[in-house]
């Protein structure tokens, strides 16, 4: 949408012409190099499945296993593991020259990022370890389930899924978050007191504002809030303190504050569940019929050799869902705006907010709607701007009208 002259002004100022057009050739690289990868991904899957590698790789892991072992159970549990975490491994192996290209030469071309490339390996092979880890585990328990209640294991799954998806919220700022960056309290500051005043206010009983080196990784800014009681964080990144003037970062983090004010956090696990479901689902009726179509490739949904068969159909069913799932993000995400605007009144610190972290992320100021509707789980910047103005003020009814 056109912004009013003045508005236009100050976004320019901030988030310059030529930078708008290069974040134009940043959306268009990685749109292409979304399809691109999930094309790869399939076909990877397709040929591990299809080619019957996995059904050899579990009948030599079972068989090894098997000598001398005193469990049954204990023998299948093992060999699902392996097999997922061989799966995994060797897709995630296939894939890095992609993810690569991706997530590291096309950052460092545009300029958003500075991570060395020992650093990138670190964030990528820890991140690898522990979703083959979860995958794994969670994997050979399905796995065992299905083979114990083959019609009731829908059921069971989808109530086990509710403690999972919500421990989920609280063990990751407490393990996991560590791992990939360092959080130290922020110094006593004015914008340290806003913070935790306008927190407090709104129920939200951290004690403490933590900055994280997000610098090391890129060069764009952030914030969150997260966790559940004793362990609720606010985090700003060290880019945002650096880059931001105070009533800007302030800004930001009222936005993230509004997530947890809205209970987002709980909204997020509901939708996470509900996606569960889905997927349960679409595992029952679609994968199991269809993995049971080739005895030769795996004995259906008990059969760990089906891994690569079901993480295909996962992937297509998360391609097809997509846009569902970030049209409910895009709103979650405007009420967290609607939420800083009402509780800062900093005037025009939201439009300086949302034009930097457009600079400096190259998002695109005027997304195509199709574009949008497909990939966006934020709402447009140009949106986004447009809103902060009108609810400081900074567009008159005149102003509206022409625009």
């Amino acid at each position: 949408m056109p912004f009013p002259p003045n508005i236009e002004h100050l976004v320019d100022a901030i988030y310059p012409p030529a930078r708008q057009a290069l974040a134009l050739e940043v959306s268009a690289v990685g749109r292409r190099l979304f399809w691109i990868g999930s094309a790869l991904q399939l076909a990877i899957l397709a040929t591990l499945y299809y080619s019957g590698v996995t059904a050899a790789l579990r009948a030599r892991v079972e068989q090894a296993l098997s000598r001398g072992a005193s469990s049954t159970k204990l023998t299948r549990m093992l060999t699902a593991a392996i097999v997922i975490a061989a799966v995994l491994i060797a897709s995630a192996l296939l894939m890095l020259p992609l993810t690569w290209y991706d997530s590291f030469t096309i950052l460092h071309r545009y300029d958003l990022s500075r991570e060395t490339p020992a650093d990138w390996f670190h964030d990528w092979a820890v991140s690898l370890a522990l979703g083959v880890g979860i995958a794994a585990f969670a994997g050979a328990g399905l796995f065992e389930l299905v083979r114990r209640s083959e019609r009731a294991w829908p059921l069971i799954a989808a109530a086990v899924a509710i403690p999972l998806i919500l421990l989920s919220s609280v063990v990751l700022p407490v393990l996991i978050e560590p791992l990939f960056n360092t959080y130290t309290p922020l110094p006593p500051s004015a914008l340290t007191s806003s913070i935790l005043d306008l927190a407090a206010q709104h129920g939200v009983h951290a004690t403490s504002v933590y900055v994280f080196d997000l610098s090391k990784q890129e060069t764009s800014a952030n914030a969150f809030v997260s966790g559940i009681g004793s362990v609720e964080r606010i985090a700003l990144s060290d880019t945002l303190l650096k880059t931001f003037a105070p009533d800007e970062a302030l800004y930001v983090t009222a936005h993230e504050l509004g997530h947890y004010v809205h209970g987002d956090l709980w909204r997020g696990a509901f939708y996470g569940w509900v996606g569960a479901l889905a997927a349960i689902a679409f595992i029952y009726f679609v994968v199991g019929p269809l993995a049971r179509r080739s005895p030769a490739r795996s004995d259906g949904l008990r059969d760990p050799a089906v891994t690569p068969l079901l993480l295909a159909a996962l992937l297509l069913l998360g391609l097809a869902a997509q846009p569902l799932g970030n049209a409910l993000s895009r709103q979650i995400e405007h009420n967290a705006d609607a939420f800083a605007a009402a509780n800062t009144h900093l005037g025009s610190a939201g439009v300086r907010a949302f034009a930097r972290l457009g600079s400096q992320g190259l998002s695109t100021l005027h997304p195509a709607p199709l574009v949008v509707w497909y990939f966006y789980t934020h709402p447009p910047l140009d949106e986004r701007i447009d809103y902060a103005a009108r609810r400081a003020g900074l567009v008159t009814g005149s102003q509206e009208a022409r625009n």
